[in-house]
Order: C-alpha cells, then structure tokens, then sequence
C-alpha cells in the first residue's frame, strides 16, 4: 500500500498555505517536509504544487488530490474521535465559528458547562462578523443567524431556535419623542443599522392584526458591523435599532431600554433564525455531534427567552 501519511503531509501543507506553516504545526523539519511531498510526486508521478519562496498553489492535478487527501484526513481524525469515545474519554479539538455577539453572550456560558462535562476537548472559537465558510476557515462548527431560511445544499443546516426581534431606544432618547404606531413613523428617527453598506437601506415588517407586511426605507444615522456595538449606540442615546431581545432583556427590565412600538401597536419585526452548519453528516467529528447535543436545547433556552410583560 502506499504510504498515506505523505497524503495527510500534502494536506496540512495545502491547509496551511505551505511548508514553513505546516511544519511549525507539525512540529517537523521544513526539509523533511518537503521530502515527503516530493516523494509522494515522485511515486504518482505527477506535480501537486508549484513552489515559490512565499507560498505554495496547488496544480490542477494537485486540486483533485487534495480533495481525496482532506477526506483522508477526516476520516483519520474520525478514527481516533471514535476510539477515543469507545473509551469512554472523549477529547479532541472542535473548532466553532459564529459572530463575537453570540460567542459572548450565547455560547461562552455554554461552553463552560460543556467543558465540565467534556474536560479534555479543545476548543477553538473563531469569532467574525462575517458570515464565516466552514471550508476555507476549517471550522467544524458554525452558528449563523439569519432573517430567512438558508438554501445552501452543501451544507448540512440543524436548526437551533427562532430569535425574537424588538425596536428599541434608550429611555432617555425617548423621553421627548412620541412612540410609533406605524413603521413609516420610524423615518421621523435616527435609526441605528446593522452593518457598514452606505445609502438607504429597508426594513420589513409585519401587523398580526391584518396579516399584512410593510417595508421601510431608511437612511441610517449611524451603520454598525456589531450588534453589541449597535446596543451601546442605543445604549447611549444616539438612535433607534434593531436588537435581538435576548440580548437587551435586563435592560428592558431595568427601564433603559424602550420598545418603540406603541402598547397597542400590532406592528412587530419577522423573527430571525439560529441555524447551526456542519459540512456533512458523515464523517462528523466527535466533539462536533457532543457539542450539538448539548448546547442545542440550552440555546434554546437562552435565545428564546422574552419577557412575560415587557415594559414600554
């Protein structure tokens, strides 16, 4: 048989963007390294990489490789992921992605938990307030939350929870202002954005009394790319926003933060979703499939909790 250990080499050089990287990874020699991946060409007899002083690229051939090579590799660290919980001692690395919001204020109370139960797996979080791809980041794990059904079919979806959307200011910003009853009202404010597009942007909402939608273009007072960025600029006076109410209900509580919304209003925001990605069902991670388990029903419990009577 050949020697696949030089597949998994070829792998960790591609995922690491060359051989400097992935030796210091590795924790092998560079020249040694590149001895195996020059062996491996030699035995299959054709080239895997075009090599420069910076970085490698991957040759046609090399692609299709690598594709076989990565999928080796999964199923290795399946192997042991598998052994391991025969054993009745999971561990390993999960790697998550998902925004700093919800890391903060979602998953880290999560984790601390898991960890107590799952003592020996790693974790890695890698937060963006991008939408992170599993592939190219080399996640295992991402939660996304979104305003509307995900279609991506190369990806395996779990869905996690609806999340209630509120309009909100700070009291002080309203104490001058009158409370909308409709969302065109909501031009007569400045609204704080989700998000760093310049020009107008729209906002969707619904009447559960009429069954009815209406949408709103705005032009934005301040645009923000963070949503916890976004609740201090509510938080400081300077505009309206949209905000998860999971994320602000202390402050609801406390009387600092206002629903714009008039009591009797039966205009409100579309719930978004929590989705969690996986890359595939098969060949799923250990840690991946304990993690999931465990933190699906206390996200749950977390992002849908709302108020009995939330103040106005």
């Amino acid at each position: 048989m050949n020697k696949l250990d030089d597949l998994l080499l070829f792998a960790e050089v591609v995922e690491h963007a060359g051989f400097s990287s992935a030796a210091r990874h590795l924790g092998i020699q560079r020249s040694k390294l590149s001895r195996h991946i020059a062996e491996l060409e030699n035995r299959i007899g054709i080239r895997l990489l075009h090599r420069n002083t910076r970085n490698v690229v991957l040759t046609p051939a090399g692609e299709e490789v690598y594709i076989h090579a990565k999928a080796l590799k999964q199923s290795a660290q399946n192997a042991f992921a598998v052994a391991t919980d025969l054993a009745g001692d999971p561990k390993g690395t999960l790697r998550i992605g998902c925004s700093s919001t919800f890391a903060q204020e979602a998953l880290i109370p999560i984790l601390e938990l898991f960890l107590r139960e799952y003592p020996k797996i790693k974790i890695i979080i890698n937060t963006s307030d991008q939408n992170i791809d599993l592939i190219s980041t080399q996640v295992d794990l991402v939660f996304r939350i979104s305003s509307r059904q995900l279609e991506d079919s190369s990806l395996v979806i779990r869905p996690v929870c609806e999340l209630s959307m509120i309009l909100v200011a700070s009291k002080n910003y309203m104490s001058n202002k009158e409370k909308i009853t409709h969302p065109d009202e909501l031009k007569t404010l400045n609204f704080i954005a989700l998000g760093v597009q310049q020009g107008p942007i729209s906002r969707d909402f619904f009447n559960k009394d009429h069954d009815k939608a209406w949408s709103v273009k705005l032009e934005p007072h301040i645009c923000c790319g963070n949503m916890s960025v976004l609740k201090s600029a509510v938080l400081q006076d300077l505009g309206v926003g949209i905000l998860p109410r999971y994320l602000c209900t202390n402050e609801l509580i406390s009387g600092q933060l206002l629903e714009v919304f008039e009591n009797e209003s039966a205009w409100s925001l579309h719930d978004s979703l929590v989705n969690a990605l996986i890359p595939t069902r098969q060949n799923l991670l250990l840690a991946t499939r304990l993690f999931l388990d465990f933190s699906i029903p206390l996200l749950r419990e977390k992002l849908q909790h709302n108020l009995k009577n939330p103040p106005h």
